[in-house]
């Protein structure tokens, strides 16, 4: 959400609160959709192109955006403010790998990888 969004002095959120709000979801690489929501109570969506375009109209003011965890530390943004959601399911995080020529790191990759991301 934007840095001066009133929801910046909260801890976390809940999934319904988003659908109160109008959602940006980035087309190409996003990973929400608007099956999170039951039909009934499924917030109104607008696309951006790319992540740069998506974090730009969150930072006006007026959409918000739901993203996984790694978002925010790959896409630090002056004029946005990430809070977690605390019913939201976990995103699934796949390795993949050309499986006649893996390269030699692969099971290291492997790995660390899965330590990084196991659920707990």
């Amino acid at each position: 959400m934007a840095a001066d969004d009133p929801w910046t002095s909260r801890r976390s959120l809940r999934l319904a609160e988003i659908s109160e709000r109008v959602l940006v979801v980035d087309r190409r690489t996003g990973t929400t959709t608007p099956d999170l929501w039951s039909a009934g109570a499924r917030p109104a969506i607008e696309y951006s192109g790319d992540i740069d375009d998506w974090l730009t109209a969150i930072s006006t003011g007026r959409y918000v955006g739901v993203t996984p965890d790694s978002v925010v530390a790959q896409y630090p943004r002056p004029g946005i403010v990430y809070r977690p959601l605390r019913d939201a399911p976990p995103v699934p995080v796949r390795l993949v790998w050309w499986r006649d020529d893996a390269h030699p790191a692969t099971p290291a990759a492997v790995g660390l990888l899965t330590s990084l991301f196991r659920s707990t």
